[in-house]
């Protein structure tokens, strides 16, 4: 009972983030963060260490980022994986055990080499991506005192070319953002077709 309490848990704590608004997890993780009544400032408290206000600290915004992020996507990218790994034959896991091998050589032999195709994939789609770097959530997370350690191409767009009204440089910098991403994924796709005669077209 207890096992199936804990696995339901967690599986809520994982999959549910990604299903979520970015407003919403960008306000869980300022909320949880917050100097005077935050749950990671409440547990420094408790060892005498002094309230940290850490979404204004440049050298603490990329933790708590990557942090958010992998919270954020893990579950869902997790539920493709799975479903990769559902797609391996049975009988492939059933002779390595015939064969005497151990879970670790299983997962090395076949479990990966089956299921590379999927993650050679989600590896040219994620470099698309890559520019991208969860606009919606920086903007939501930063402030003037972290914008050395925050800013990325697109936040910098919006900064300088929507709030500063230089719509010539917006523009300028969205095309080289978009060409740099085309430039990515091309160049991640033939590679891919070329070793492992997978891509995605």
């Amino acid at each position: 009972m207890l096992k199936d309490w804990f696995k339901k848990t967690a599986q809520t704590i994982v999959y549910l983030p990604h299903f979520v608004s970015s407003v919403i997890i960008a306000g869980i993780v300022i909320t949880a963060f917050s100097p005077s009544a935050g749950i990671v400032n409440t547990i420094l408290g408790w060892f005498g260490i002094d309230a940290i206000y850490f979404l204004t600290k440049p050298e603490w915004f990329r933790p708590i980022f990557v942090g958010t992020g992998i919270w954020q996507e893990a579950g869902f990218q997790s539920i493709v994986y799975l479903a990769a790994i559902a797609g391996v034959s049975p009988t492939l896991y059933e002779s390595a055990v015939v064969d005497g091998a151990s879970r670790w050589q299983m997962m090395w032999k076949i479990t990966i080499p089956s299921i590379m195709p999927t993650i050679i994939i989600m590896l040219i789609i994620r470099i698309g991506n890559m520019l991208e770097v969860s606009f919606e959530m920086i903007i939501l997370l930063y402030q003037p005192a972290t914008f050395e350690t925050a800013d990325v191409v697109n936040t910098f767009i919006y900064r300088q070319g929507i709030q500063g009204g230089q719509y010539d440089l917006a523009a300028a910098a969205g095309l080289f953002n978009a060409v740099v991403a085309f430039v990515l994924v091309m160049t991640a796709n033939t590679i891919s077709k070329r070793y492992s005669r997978t891509s995605l077209w």
